[in-house]
C-alpha cells in the first residue's frame, strides 16, 4: 500500500519516514535495487484484498440491523442510545478506514484523489476510531454506575443525559482532531500523497499528535475500561452471593445479562485493539536498528521491514474486528434483542420489550 495512505487501523500511523528510509538510496548503496517482493509482502497484499470486503459486509449488515432494531423501540434507554451511536461510529470507521485501503490494494485506485478528499478521509478515520473507543468507555461507566448505585439509576442514567454525553464526546473528538485538516495535504512532504505537508507538520504529527491519538484510542480508555469491568465483575459476584443467601428468584429484575454484555464488548475491544497498539510502540524501538542495518545489509533490512509491516498489517486487520462483530455480541447475549431481531426480519410488530434496559 502507498505509505501515505496506510493508516494501520488509524490507531497509530507509522512514521512516513519509515517508508522514506527504504524508498531512497543512500550514498554507499547508490544504484542498488531491492530484491523482488518477498513472501511477507505477497501475503500482506493477499490479506488486504480478501479480508476487508468480508469485514465491511458483515460489519455494515450487523450495524444496520442493530440500528433498525433499536429504532423500533418506543423509547430507547440510555444504554441503547450509546449502542446506537456506537453502531453509527463503527460503520463510519469501516468505510473511512478499511474501504479506501482495500480499494487501493485491490485496484490501485485512490478513491479520494482531491485535496479536500484527502483531508476528509484522514479526519473521519481518526475521529471514528476515537469515537468508538470513548462510546464504549461511556456505556461501560454507565453500567458501572448502575451496579454501584442501583437505586439511583433512574436519576442519572436517563436517555437525556446519555444524549448530552454523546454530543459532548462528538464535539470534543471532532474538535481535537481538527488539527489534521491543517497538517495533511494531498501532495505531502517529500512527495508522499495525503501526508503531512511540511517537515514541521510531519514533526508535529510524529511528536505531538501521535501521543494524542494513542491517548484517545487506548491510553485513557484502557484503564477506565479495566477499572469499570473489575467493578462490574465484583458487583455481579456479590449480587449472586446475596441472591443465594436470601433465596431470591433470579427472575426479579435480573440485570446480569446486560452487565455481561458490557463486559463482552470491552473484552472484544481490548483483545482486538491492544496488539496493534503494542506493535506500533515496539516498532519505534526497532526503527533506528533497521535504519542502521540498511546501511550495512540492505537486503536483510528490506526483509526485516517487510516482516514488521506484515505483522503490523495483520494486527491492524484484527483491530477492525471490534467494529465488525459487536452485533454478534448483542445477538448471543440478549434474548430480548434476538426476539426483536426475529420480529424485524419477519416484518412483525415490535415486541414492546425495552432493550438494554437498566
Amino acid at each position: 500500500m502507498d505509505a501515505t495512505t496506510k493508516f494501520a487501523s488509524n490507531v497509530t500511523l507509522i512514521n512516513v519516514t519509515e517508508q522514506e528510509t527504504f524508498n531512497t538510496t543512500s550514498s554507499n548503496v547508490s544504484g542498488w535495487k531491492f530484491p523482488p517482493v518477498g513472501y511477507y509482502e505477497n501475503t500482506k497484499v493477499l490479506l488486504w484484498r480478501v479480508i476487508p470486503p468480508i469485514l465491511i459486509s458483515i460489519g455494515t449488515i450487523g450495524n444496520a440491523m442493530t440500528i433498525f432494531v433499536l429504532l423500533r423501540q418506543k423509547k430507547m434507554t440510555s444504554t441503547a442510545m450509546f449502542l446506537f451511536a456506537l453502531a453509527l461510529s463503527d460503520t463510519l470507521l469501516l468505510f473511512s478506514e478499511l474501504l479506501p485501503d482495500w480499494v487501493l490494494y485491490t485496484w490501485g485506485v485512490d478513491i479520494w484523489p482531491s485535496n479536500p478528499g484527502c483531508k476528509t478521509i484522514v479526519y473521519l478515520a481518526y475521529c471514528s476510531t476515537h469515537l468508538s473507543s470513548w462510546l464504549i468507555v461511556a456505556v461501560t461507566l454507565e453500567r458501572t454506575a448502575c451496579v454501584l448505585f442501583p437505586h439511583k439509576v433512574r436519576l442519572g442514567c436517563s436517555p437525556r443525559n446519555a444524549g448530552l454525553i454523546i454530543v459532548t464526546i462528538v464535539l470534543v473528538v471532532f474538535g481535537i482532531n481538527i488539527i489534521l485538516l491543517v497538517i495533511f495535504e494531498r501532495n505531502g512532504y517529500e512527495g508522499f500523497k495525503c501526508a503531512p505537508s511540511t517537515k514541521g507538520h510531519l514533526d508535529l504529527f510524529d511528536y505531538a499528535y501521535r501521543w494524542i491519538d494513542f491517548t484517545l484510542t487506548f491510553g485513557a480508555p484502557f484503564p477506565l475500561l479495566l477499572i469499570g469491568n473489575v467493578i462490574i465483575v465484583v458487583q455481579l459476584a456479590r449480587s449472586r452471593s446475596r441472591r443465594q443467601r436470601m433465596n431470591i428468584s433470579s427472575q426479579a429484575r435480573d440485570t446480569r445479562p446486560l452487565s455481561i454484555l458490557m463486559i463482552a464488548l470491552c473484552v472484544l475491544f481490548l483483545v482486538t485493539i491492544t496488539p496493534v497498539i503494542f506493535i506500533s510502540v515496539y516498532f519505534r524501538y526497532q526503527y533506528d536498528k533497521l535504519l542502521a542495518l540498511r546501511l550495512v545489509d540492505p537486503y536483510t533490512a528490506k526483509r526485516d521491514t517487510e516482516y514488521f509491516n506484515f505483522l503490523y498489517d495483520v494486527f491492524a486487520l484484527v483491530s477492525y474486528f471490534n467494529a465488525t462483530f459487536n452485533f454478534a455480541i448483542y445477538v448471543f447475549s440478549g434474548s430480548k434483542f434476538r426476539a426483536e431481531l426475529r420480529s424485524l426480519l419477519c416484518c412483525k410488530a415490535t415486541k414492546g420489550a425495552s432493550l438494554f434496559g437498566s
